[in-house]
């Protein structure tokens, strides 16, 4: 298991982990955000890149070996979770039954919509959700003020650089406020925008942290 940080939150702990994904204890829920599943084939098929089309595959399996650590009793993805609305034209059926394995009767998988993925695929098991709210934390795709509590979020890919003696280090990160935090995107082809760009400083005036995700580890670092 990568390395993990509890940060305390004004609705209660949240589990940050290296491998960008985040956990709520107290309903025992595992959060990822941003898979882009197909983004590779996307790519191929509409760029002509020629970049192999693996991306959904790593992406699975990292997400199993997640469920497999924290064992949770839901798991839910926070929009764009699918690259774009053709992506089931594309999915394979390894992948589908792959993703249907982790929705069980001791698991439930929640799909929160993203401007990516306004539907998600049929032959994908699982809720199909706006929203939801758990644990005191508002769960959305884009970012959203939170009446009370806390928002949890994606869709930004927040990234942010180390500089040190010995040279800097760019990697996603979680982007962390008072009353909002956005995750890293989780897919394997995706890209992300620094907490410093003024589109990012404009959603979240607030920022006072990130947690660095870096080879399995998490660097926190204030920005206040």
């Amino acid at each position: 298991m990568s390395e993990i940080q509890t940060l305390k939150t004004r609705v209660g702990d949240i589990i940050l982990d290296a491998r960008k994904a985040a956990y709520l204890p107290l309903s025992e829920t595992l959060l990822v955000a941003d898979m882009h599943f197909e983004k590779g084939s996307y790519l191929r098929e509409v760029g002509r890149s020629v970049l192999p089309a693996f991306d959904t595959q790593d992406t699975i399996q990292r997400l199993k070996d997640l469920a497999k650590d924290f064992k949770p009793k839901r798991i839910i993805a926070l929009g764009d979770s699918f690259h774009d609305i053709h992506a089931d034209e594309r999915l394979a059926p390894e992948s589908a039954t792959q993703l249907n394995a982790l929705s069980s009767a001791e698991c439930e998988f929640i799909w929160i919509l993203g401007n990516h993925d306004p539907d998600i695929p049929m032959a994908v098991e699982g809720r199909r959700e706006d929203h939801v709210e758990i644990d005191g934390f508002l769960l959305t795709h884009h970012p959203h003020d939170p009446q009370s509590g806390v928002n949890i979020c994606g869709h930004y890919h927040p990234k942010a650089k180390i500089s040190s003696r010995a040279g800097s280090v760019t990697a996603p990160c979680f982007a962390i406020s008072d009353d909002r935090i956005i995750l890293p995107s989780f897919g394997t082809f995706t890209g992300g925008l620094f907490v410093t760009d003024p589109d990012f400083v404009q959603i979240m005036p607030q920022l006072r942290s990130v947690s660095l995700t870096y080879e399995e580890r998490l660097f926190a670092i204030s920005t206040r």
